[in-house]
């Protein structure tokens, strides 16, 4: 007999093409995906996939299969939507998988203000590393998923919809050493403790490597670096005041801490300290009201923080790092 997790393990695999980002998606094991794809091929009484070294490729038994499997979980999610607006008045999960910079910066926004609009909607926020919301999402793990577009793989089988660049900005305690110099280089800035996420995009990697390897010539570089690992800007940037390390926040998230005072910006000179937000969803999957709601307010409070965040750099004379 066949089930749904057979049907999402063969449909996967034929995605990916292959068992390795298959199990990687699925997040199972690949020896664990192995044996249920042979236990179902047992079942079936032959080959679903031929292996080659670049990958693998179905059968005519894995074909009729495939032809069959995406129809039928289609019909399955519009049955469980179903069984949920006949159930009205019970509680209804949606769930956003999201990289904590743009959930810190607008998600949490979007989340809060929907609160009295949906009060039996509850809101799942899945925060973390923005590597692992494409394929949290294709698990179908969540709904939505929210992250950094630059450097992302992006399965064919996912719909994106980029939001406005968000600015970045390097922030310090008032006092800090770099607070008051106008000219300083990302070298200088890495001379002293760094508080940075655990996986930035490549396009990010690549300068810090560079200013690193120019302030170890130089003798100035910290040995650690970063000095601390931590997922969520804004943790960091209220951490600021207990010493002289510097970190990396995106205008939205530092904003308030800006204008309280708490912190200060340094005066950059690299646009490409910026984060490129999307939101991800299931290709072909229809939007429910309540997963409509809430891309509605997230478009709301995107559009609303480029507006506060032109302001601010405005104000300080810094629009041309802004744009």
């Amino acid at each position: 007999m066949i089930e749904v997790r057979d049907l999402r393990l063969v449909l996967e695999i034929h995605r990916q093409g292959s068992l390795v980002r298959a199990a990687r998606v699925l997040n199972v094991g690949q020896p664990a995906l192995t044996r249920s794809l042979a236990a179902l091929e047992a079942r079936m009484r032959g080959p679903l996939f031929e292996r080659h070294r670049q990958g693998v490729i179905p059968t005519n038994l894995g074909r009729a299969l495939l032809a069959q499997a995406e129809d039928i979980l289609g019909r399955l999610e519009q049955v469980e939507r179903g069984m949920a607006e006949v159930r009205g008045g019970s509680v209804r999960d949606l769930s956003v998988i999201a990289g904590n910079y743009v959930l810190e910066a607008v998600g949490m926004t979007a989340a809060m203000r929907m609160i009295p609009l949906y009060p039996r909607v509850r809101l799942k926020l899945l925060g973390g590393n923005w590597a692992d919301v494409p394929r949290v999402l294709l698990a179908r793990e969540a709904t939505l998923g929210l992250l950094d577009l630059r450097g992302a793989e992006l399965d064919p089988g996912l719909e994106v919809e980029p939001l406005r660049r968000q600015p970045g900005v390097f922030v310090v305690r008032p006092g800090h050493p770099l607070a008051q110099r106008p000219d300083i280089g990302l070298p200088d800035i890495l001379s002293y403790p760094f508080m940075f996420i655990a996986r930035a995009p490549q396009a990010v990697q690549g300068h810090m490597a560079a200013a690193r390897e120019a302030a170890r010539a130089a003798g100035s570089a910290h040995p650690a670096f970063p000095a601390i690992m931590h997922d969520s800007p804004t943790v960091a940037v209220a951490s600021l005041r207990h010493g002289d390390a510097v970190a990396a926040a995106t205008l939205p998230i530092a904003l308030p801490a800006l204008r309280a005072g708490s912190v200060v910006a340094l005066r950059w000179r690299e646009p490409w300290l910026s984060l490129h937000p999307g939101v991800i969803r299931l290709r072909g999957r229809p939007a429910q009201e309540a997963e409509q709601a809430y891309l509605d307010l997230l478009r709301d409070a995107d559009a609303e923080a480029e507006r506060e965040a032109r302001e601010w750099c405005a104000a300080n004379g810094l629009s041309a790092e802004c744009g």
